[in-house]
């Protein structure tokens, strides 16, 4: 047996190798393909419902909590005013 014929044999068996090695890899892609759809799939549906439970909390209790809470502060502001206009009397006054 001449050395190129073990030379043909090797280039054979690594072709065969490295097809099939491709074949599994490429099967083993696909499976991971499917799965991470399906799963990106379900993150969808997860992220949707946690926005709308957002958008709801925002409307029924954030909003209604920053009125609230701009009306005291104008409260707030309401008298401030009015006691540096009492406070600036006094101090004219004298």
């Amino acid at each position: 047996m001449e050395i190129s014929f073990w030379r043909d044999l090797v280039i054979v068996v690594w072709g065969l190798v490295g097809t099939l090695a491709l074949i599994f890899i490429s099967i083993i892609a696909f499976l991971f393909y499917k799965r991470t759809i399906s799963l990106l799939e379900s993150a969808d549906v997860v992220v949707s419902r946690v926005g709308e439970i957002v958008d709801y909390a925002d409307k029924e209790v954030i909003r209604p909590v920053v009125q609230f809470g701009t009306m005291v502060q104008g409260i707030v502001q309401g008298m401030e005013f009015i006691s540096n206009i009492f406070k600036k009397k006094e101090a004219g006054d004298e």
